[in-house]
């Protein structure tokens, strides 16, 4: 090879890694040491722009072990096992932040994300499946446990302004018992099908707790309490009318 032919091939090579920087220079930029904006000293750094990045198994260059990317719709990170396959995603997608975890069967096991300043985490089961639901409910500013069957609501457990409850839940979504609690008093409902209550226990009776029995229509056919002079069962009939009572408080106290 002559001395031009050698100078040709020099240009060509010059000018092919010219095109190839220029092409680097689009994404990598270089900021060498300087000061930042309060005078600081600010160490030399290395900025990277593109849509897609992938970082790669150190010997194995063809496994992918962390994915990045950037649409228009959000941002997304994937963390890959030796599989290549999501086991984590992190993404904003329409500014709505959620953390996913997958399990070997690529499915959802776990997902933490915020829904309009609603943080919610939840647990699946299989195929995705709601398994317990944890939630803060922004219009109270209180907590809310939900524990599910195959994604149906089987109890929930919630914070209240001033206590707290425990409802068990039946596949239409409606409570069948409830446990409440208050500063003063704690009470159990027992529910119908129909959202009557059935059974009410509770503690804040004249003189103690009290129990109440009630009909099918909701009102009360049989009261068990306790009164200042001892214990007394009041019974109803149909319109809510007092039919009979022990003991006769007439009695006790004309006694």
């Amino acid at each position: 090879m002559n001395v031009e032919s050698e100078v040709a091939s020099l240009k060509e090579e010059v000018a092919r890694l010219r095109t190839e920087l220029n092409q680097l220079t689009q994404f990598i930029q270089y900021q060498p040491p300087g000061e930042d904006d309060a005078g600081q000293p600010s160490a030399a750094c290395i900025s990277i722009r593109c849509a897609f990045f992938q970082l790669v198994h150190p010997s194995h260059p063809n496994q992918s072990r962390i994915n990045i990317m950037s649409t228009d719709d959000g941002a997304f990170i994937a963390l890959l096992g030796k599989d290549e396959k999501t086991r984590v995603l992190l993404q904003v997608e329409d500014d709505q932040t959620e953390v996913s975890l997958y399990g070997n069967d690529r499915h959802y096991k776990a997902s933490l994300r915020a829904d309009q300043a609603e943080p919610v985490l939840e647990l699946y089961g299989k195929e995705e499946k709601i398994g317990v639901q944890l939630r803060v409910l922004p219009e109270s500013d209180c907590g809310q446990v939900g524990v599910c069957q195959a994604g149906k609501a089987r109890a929930i457990m919630k914070a209240t302004a001033n206590g707290g409850a425990i409802s068990a839940v039946h596949d239409d979504g409606h409570p069948r018992i409830t446990m409440v609690s208050t500063e003063n008093n704690g009470e159990l409902f027992a529910v119908t099908p129909d959202m009557k209550v059935g059974v009410k226990i509770a503690a804040d009776g004249i003189d103690g707790g009290f129990i109440t029995v009630n009909r099918a229509n909701g009102q009360a056919g049989i009261i068990l309490s306790n009164t200042p002079v001892g214990g007394t069962v009041i019974v109803n009939d149909q319109q809510g009318t007092i039919t009979g009572h022990l003991p006769n408080f007439g009695s006790a106290e004309t006694g």
